[in-house]
């Protein structure tokens, strides 16, 4: 899809970019439907209702892994992306509008100007030690 910038290393998927700009009509989910992270747009109109529902907890989902959903609400940041052993792959700048789903590898953030971001990722959270690994 036109607009969705993937980053790649040894044929592993590091990172899905997600620009402003995208075009959807309706809902279109921009995720595979097996990753653990679902990552969707809605472009609806004015009057469009969804039903009132509940996820079903009937199948317990086992996720053996943590993703991160970073959204630029304003401002400008920079998202360096490495591989698990901490070789840089690349960096990548986002505005407002963009979006970022780090699937694996490493990461940092550089706060280019003053910025408001959503972040979003799998939980419970245990705390920094016993979460994150630094290089």
């Amino acid at each position: 899809m036109k607009n969705i910038e993937k980053v790649e290393s040894s044929k592993k998927l590091i990172a899905l970019i997600y620009r402003s700009n995208i075009k959807v009509d309706g809902v279109k989910f921009l995720t595979d439907r097996k990753n653990p992270f679902q990552v969707g747009i809605h472009n609806r109109q004015k009057g469009v209702s969804l039903p009132p529902h509940i996820h079903r907890l009937d199948s317990l989902l086992t996720i053996k892994t943590v993703q991160e959903f970073l959204y630029v609400v304003d401002g400008k940041i920079r998202v360096t992306l490495f591989t698990e052993k901490g070789k840089k792959i690349t960096r990548k700048t986002l505005s407002p509008g963009d979006s970022i789903l780090i699937i694996s590898g490493g990461h940092g953030v550089d706060f280019l100007e003053d910025a408001r971001i959503i972040e979003l990722k799998q939980g419970p959270y245990p705390g920094p030690s016993k979460a994150k690994h630094f290089f």
